[in-house]
């Protein structure tokens, strides 16, 4: 009997440990933090998160309470500590939520430690980290500044309420030209000035924006840009003067602009001579952000197209003919003129081309058409309705009536922007000839009076006798 009792008092307490190590064992219960993107991110993009512990907690899925990490002796600023090392928020209890200034706190207190797991969202799927201790958490995102702090118990979900900046970028003008409602596209004469205004709306936690902007050839940035919106004062933003590698455009802006806020950015290109080409100029604009400006948004492009009319010239049997030359002139009546301007010294020599319109055909472009009849295309045109003369006629053939050509606004269509047209000359017809008998029938005439006028003086004789 005392043998029984010996061994059921040992099961006892076995039993009762067991049951004190799960206690001690669910005081460092672990649980999960879930968090969710924004709705509005790039399906392509991924979001790191890294997570830090602030302090640790115990609980039981309905109370919870906080102490100071190992190795921390004060808190952030905003909580405070007690003898116990116990952590209690400075707010009190019926707070609900932290100020920026708790938050930043947060972010300097636990700048430099190792964050306790990292992970990394694409598009806008949800991430979870598993078998976190109980705690209270800082999660940081590139997307922005802005923070997500929880606790585990046992388990946590975050939304990520930071969003990415939202970038249009529209043509509002050219000089001579149309261009589509959208501003996407523009068709615009060479040497044009091109308007351009770009909107940025910020996003939440908005943190190191970097506006991008790339201009083919085609364009000449005119080095104008003006950044307005409101509170977006000169010290929110940087037109650098050495743009960053591939830009023509670098502008820079400081973090903590109003969640919402519009910022406008406009600034003009000139159409160069480069455009001149079957493909249009292109230009693209981009945001790059986040703690590293590791994130670009989706590049807003816009295209200037120019037109160009070619002739050929042939005779009546279709054969080239050389030596005709051409002029266009406009709706105004002004002459089709290209005007080029050189700049620069030595291997640094830039020649660029515009395209100009003078009152007299005198000073137009007249181009000839050559042995094979080609003629060189006037290029660079925006839309309108043109005329085609033919200033130069070759020898030995008919001048060539006016004839009119249409290039349509905002049609992009190579029917439309590459019009051709063959020219063909009569040679002129051999007139009646001024020869032949030339004055004989007047002798012969002559000839027919002075004889009769002998039979008329001998019949007269004889009636007289």
């Amino acid at each position: 009997m005392k043998k029984l009792i010996a061994l059921l008092i040992a099961c006892i307490l076995t039993v009762a440990l067991g049951v004190t190590a799960f206690a001690a064992e669910s005081t460092e219960s672990t649980g999960t933090i879930t968090i969710t993107p924004p709705t509005d991110v790039d399906p392509n993009v991924e979001t790191t998160y890294n997570i830090y512990k602030v302090f640790d907690a115990s609980g039981n899925g309905e109370a919870i309470s906080y102490r100071l990490m190992s190795g921390k002796t004060t808190a952030p600023a905003g909580f405070t500590v007690d003898g116990a090392g116990n952590v209690s928020y400075a707010g009190g209890k019926e707070a609900t939520s932290l100020t920026q200034d708790d938050i930043n706190a947060i972010a300097a207190y636990v700048e430099g430690d190792t964050p306790v797991a990292t992970l990394t969202a694409k598009g806008s799927e949800p991430v979870t980290s598993e078998n976190l201790p109980n705690g209270y958490y800082f999660i940081t995102t590139t997307t922005g500044s802005l923070v997500t702090i929880n606790s585990t118990n046992p388990n946590a979900e975050v939304k990520d309420k930071n969003s990415i900046p939202v970038l249009n970028k529209a043509i509002t003008g050219v000089g001579t030209g149309s261009y589509d409602e959208d501003g996407k596209k523009a068709l615009a004469e060479v040497g044009s000035i091109v308007n351009y205004e770009v909107t940025i709306t910020v996003g939440k936690g908005a943190k190191g924006y970097i506006f991008h902007d790339k201009m083919d050839a085609g364009l000449s940035y005119n080095n104008n840009a003006t950044v307005t919106g409101e509170g977006v004062t000169a010290d929110k933003y940087t037109v650098k003067e050495t743009p960053d590698e591939g830009d023509t455009i670098t502008i820079t802006f400081a973090d903590g602009i109003k969640e919402g806020t519009a910022i406008k950015i406009a600034y003009t290109a000139t159409v160069t001579s480069d455009a001149l080409q079957d493909n249009p100029a292109k230009n693209t604009a981009t945001i790059s952000y986040g703690n590293n400006h590791e994130y670009t948004t989706v590049p807003e492009k816009t295209e200037v197209y120019n037109a160009k009319f070619t002739v050929s010239k042939t005779d009546q049997d279709n054969k080239p003919l050389a030596g005709a030359g051409f002029v266009i002139k406009n709706a105004a009546g002004k002459f089709y003129k290209i005007t080029k301007t050189t700049q620069g010294e030595d291997d640094a020599v830039v020649t660029t081309s515009a395209v100009t319109w003078v009152d007299d055909i005198k000073d137009a472009t007249e181009y000839m058409s050559n042995d094979k009849g080609e003629v060189a295309p006037f290029t660079g045109l925006a839309d309108g309705t043109y005329t085609l003369s033919e200033k130069t006629t070759p020898a030995g053939y008919n001048s060539v009536a006016d004839s009119t050509f249409e290039i349509k606004g905002n049609d992009y269509s190579a029917e439309n922007l590459k019009q051709a047209k063959t020219i063909i000359n009569q040679s002129g017809a051999v007139l009646p000839s001024t020869g032949g008998m030339g004055t004989t029938i007047f002798y012969l005439f002559g000839s027919l009076l002075v004889l009769g006028a002998a039979v008329l003086m001998v019949t007269r004789r004889r009636v007289t006798i």
